[in-house]
């Protein structure tokens, strides 16, 4: 009895890090705990929970490096397109981005482009996980 409830006690008091199997796993568990800017260690190294794209955003904003940005995203969104797996706001996104370009608002353009990149990225990671695990779709 005694060895059952110290069991029960120590897999219920785990915390979830220890439990994550993946970075990937660990990464989405302190992004939800503690947002972005956060420094976590995951089997003896450390990493931050900021998604590339949103490192991608923090650069002097200016036309050249929102312009390049930009193009990094539709280029990304040119792979996602071609598999199939395009989200519909990415083309919002991007071309929205473009505007606030042409109207000089570099750092918003930076983050609207990288929004759509991030949105290009998952769309591809989606596309990799349905090719995966397709016959989870069939009825059976």
């Amino acid at each position: 009895m005694k060895k059952t409830l110290l069991l029960s006690a120590a897999i219920l008091l785990t915390p979830t890090w220890v439990m994550a199997e993946t970075l990937k796993e660990a990464f989405e568990t302190h992004r939800a705990m503690y947002g972005k800017d956060h420094t976590f260690t995951w089997q003896g190294k450390e990493y931050s929970t900021n998604h590339p794209e949103e490192l991608e955003a923090r650069v002097e904003p200016t036309q050249g490096n929102a312009t390049a940005l930009l193009e990094l995203a539709k280029a990304e969104n040119k792979k996602a397109a071609s598999v199939g797996y395009e989200w519909k706001l990415t083309r919002g996104l991007l071309k929205n981005a473009e505007a606030a370009i042409k109207e000089g608002e570099y750092q918003r353009a930076l983050n609207l482009a990288a929004q759509a990149k991030y949105h290009a990225r998952i769309g591809i990671e989606q596309h990799a996980y349905a090719e995966k695990n397709w016959q989870l779709s069939v009825p059976q």
